[in-house]
């Protein structure tokens, strides 16, 4: 009774607060936020797309063994995906510490005191305690919007840890094509040079024969020379990413990581679907998203923060009534009040939080909207790189076979003693840099294509929870993105 009476008494007063239209108009109105009306927006890509999205399998797209060997490792044991997971468990740990403020809080206190007394009167230790309640109804839904914004943050986390799983897949998968291009120009360079010294070779015997002269055998040693040089560059580079690509797994960077002795084929591509597919799919812009409607909360929170709070406190003490007492409900309800306080005179502290938070939305709005024109830059290159790369290595394949065939041809004539030495080199140099080039447009072709699945966001479901993602992150940690 006591306490319907409290409850009834602070809504009369409260009501007292409120204009003569009723207390709904004091409400403020919840804030909406809307991304897509911050990007630009296009209909479709210029690739036609029968599907929505590539395979979320883009990895298993490649069809190498090892490379899905390798990403698993990585999404298993790469640091800054701990460290992306960690995050979560806090944001999680965050939105369940928020959703308590919707229940009573219930503190228990002790205090013990002694008294030493002269004389015939002995010492006595007196010995008290206590319990406080409190609970805030919740008028405006101020706590409810605190507590929907750190959900919503949490889902932004999470989106966060999906985003670099997806660039940790995308840095390895790059770097396993790196390794296996810098084996396959390393192989190359040990080629030309055995290329090379078989010319040094012929051109000494011609010199010892009279047949030419001794700048001829000079020019040859510097070919070999120069041959040696870039073996030993390429071989450094080998080295290098090898040991970037154990650093990816958390792995010591001993260089033990053995290429693949050629580049898989690249996998048809089917489409790409359209902008709003990437505003679904990408990891950074759910995260933005997230964070943009947390931000409009944030500034409901702020607003409501202006409005009166309703709160009821309770308290029960040892020393008054003994144990019995101090846990009796009807002895704490008794002693339970209602209080209500409004904000009158903050030296404009409070309104000046609302301008904070509305100026924080204006930031994250445009946040999104570079992030999401990131996003769409990232595709149309990879389209455009789609088809330039194509007409790269087509173009590169019809200059290494002209090249072979030059060199063959002025090799016997060499031999023949009908073309110089010169003419020899600079065709030996040419089909060197022709086959070099190949091999570099194959891997750039292949590189690309992952930038490509990274900039269309590689698969990741939006409609995971953070909750749900955890769970399956714990229990299957190696998966592809």
């Amino acid at each position: 009774m006591r306490l319907t009476i409290l409850l009834s008494a602070s809504v009369i007063g409260l009501s007292g607060c409120a204009s003569l239209g009723g207390l709904s108009k004091i409400k403020p109105e919840a804030t909406i936020v809307s991304a897509q009306e911050a990007t630009p927006q296009k209909p479709v890509w210029d690739e036609p797309a029968p599907q929505d999205l590539p395979s979320t399998d883009w990895i298993g797209s490649f069809s190498d063994e090892m490379l899905v060997r390798l990403v698993s490792e990585a999404l298993d044991a790469n640091t800054n995906i701990r460290s992306a997971a960690a995050r979560v468990d806090a944001a999680l740990a965050r939105a369940d510490a928020a959703a308590a403020d919707r229940l009573p809080s219930l503190n228990a206190n002790s205090r013990a005191a002694r008294n030493e007394n002269a004389g015939p009167f002995p010492s006595s230790t007196n010995l008290s305690g206590g319990v406080s309640a409190s609970w805030e109804a919740d008028l405006w839904g101020r706590i409810k919007d605190g507590i929907g914004a750190s959900e919503l943050e949490a889902d932004a986390t999470t989106a966060d840890y999906a985003g670099a799983r997806l660039s940790i897949a995308g840095q390895v998968a790059q770097s396993w094509f790196d390794l296996i291009e810098a084996r396959l120009l390393t192989e190359l360079s040990v080629r030309d040079v055995e290329t090379q010294e078989r010319a040094l070779r012929l051109t000494q015997r011609r010199f010892e024969g009279g047949v030419t002269g001794s700048s001829d055998v000079r020019l040859a040693r510097s070919s070999v020379a120069n041959s040696k040089a870039l073996r030993a560059s390429r071989e450094q580079r080998l080295s290098a990413i090898t040991r970037n690509l154990e650093v990816l797994l958390r792995r010591y960077p001993a260089e033990e990581i053995q290429a693949a002795a050629d580049l898989p084929n690249l996998p048809v591509l089917s489409g790409v679907g359209t902008p709003g597919d990437i505003l679904r799919k990408r990891p950074d812009l759910l995260a933005a998203e997230r964070r943009l409607q947390a931000q409009g909360l944030q500034i409901d929170v702020a607003r409501k923060n202006l409005l009166p709070r309703l709160t009821l406190d309770g308290s029960g003490s040892l020393a008054a009534g003994g144990l019995n007492k101090l846990f009796n409900i009807d002895a704490l309800v008794g002693s339970l009040a209602s209080g209500l306080t409004a904000p009158i005179f903050q030296g404009g502290r409070l309104k000046a939080n609302v301008r904070t938070q509305e100026a924080l939305l204006r930031q994250q709005l445009e946040t999104y909207a570079g992030t999401a024109l990131g996003a769409y830059l990232d595709v149309e290159n990879a389209i455009d790189g789609e088809q330039r790369l194509s007409e790269r290595e087509a173009a590169l394949r019809i200059s290494l076979d002209e090249a072979r065939k030059a060199e063959e041809r002025l090799e016997l004539r060499y031999t023949e003693g009908l073309a110089t030495i010169l003419q020899l080199l600079d065709a030996q140099s040419r089909r060197i840099s022709a086959e070099g080039q190949l091999i570099s447009a194959r891997k750039e072709r292949l590189a690309n294509r992952v930038r490509m699945h990274v900039a269309l966001g590689g698969g990741f479901e939006s409609d995971i929870g953070p909750r749900a993602y955890s769970l399956a992150r714990l229990n299957n940690s190696g998966a592809t993105p």
